[in-house]
């Protein structure tokens, strides 16, 4: 159960939000510590008991590559889809409480974890601030998201590329996979492409002049501009740009393995 400074704090009905209509939003589930599927079971439970979630569908678990060189264990996986009255930042705020409440222990960024809650999308809302980014900036090019979500949410698009699930992953398939970087130098991208070719052969990094639809941009330190699609952003990734783009790389090209029904 909640502890009661977090149930009490959950089921808070501020003024600025009683009116609010109710947005459908979709959350990602991730874990690699413990028995993952008992503490999805357990959060599920948790946010049920809150006045302004109501739980939808949901997808089947999912088995991932891990990301980053201190994650631990292979994760898994899965998405569900929820309607609140909650605006993102406030429900941010309880996922971070179930989160705790669970044991989750934020002592390394991309870490081994419990419990991992993210908001994917709030409706067709676009928010971008220090606090949080809706959609996820990761959304776009992550298997271990798109993969359960193009499962169940087929009439889904992307509220900035109007992209299906299944769409943004079928640009993630075709090899070499070409990824392009605006903000570095011709040399600097030489020398990445080196670095990065035993381990992903499958990559062609190409010049930032090169605009192909099959192209997929990063962005490493200015948001994207209006209309740019399957965007990778790094602006908030830890480590250098070579330990960036290895984690992101490992999850664009890592298939996720279903394992079960949720």
């Amino acid at each position: 159960m909640f502890s009661r400074t977090c149930l009490a704090f959950a089921n808070e009905t501020p003024s600025d939000q009683a009116n609010l209509d109710r947005v459908c939003c979709w959350i990602s589930f991730g874990g690699n510590v413990g028995d993952v599927k008992a503490t999805f079971d357990a959060a599920l439970a948790l946010l049920s008991l809150h006045c302004h979630i109501q739980l939808g569908q949901r997808s089947g678990l999912y088995t991932t590559a891990p990301m980053g060189s201190s994650a631990g264990r292979p994760f898994i996986n899965s998405v569900c889809e929820l309607t609140t009255k909650l605006s993102p930042l406030r429900l941010l705020n309880v996922l971070q409480c179930v989160e705790n409440q669970l044991g989750r222990v934020r002592d390394i960024r991309w870490g081994p974890r419990t419990l991992d809650l993210d908001i994917l999308t709030y409706g067709q809302y676009v928010h971008d601030e220090p606090d949080l980014i809706v959609p996820h900036p990761a959304l776009t090019y992550r298997r271990f998201v798109l993969d359960p979500l193009a499962e169940v949410a087929t009439d889904w698009r992307h509220p900035v590329s109007e992209m299906s699930a299944r769409q943004l992953v079928a640009r993630l398939e075709p090899r070499p996979l070409r990824v392009a970087l605006p903000e570095i130098s011709p040399s600097q991208l030489d020398k990445l492409s080196g670095q990065l070719r035993t381990r992903f052969p499958e990559v062609k990094l190409v010049h930032a002049d090169v605009e192909q639809s099959d192209v997929l941009r990063v962005r490493t330190s200015s948001p994207a501009t209006e209309g740019e699609r399957a965007v990778i952003d790094l602006r908030r990734s830890p480590g250098d740009l070579l330990e960036q783009l290895t984690s992101t790389l490992t999850a664009a090209l890592d298939a996720p393995q279903r394992l079960s029904d949720w």
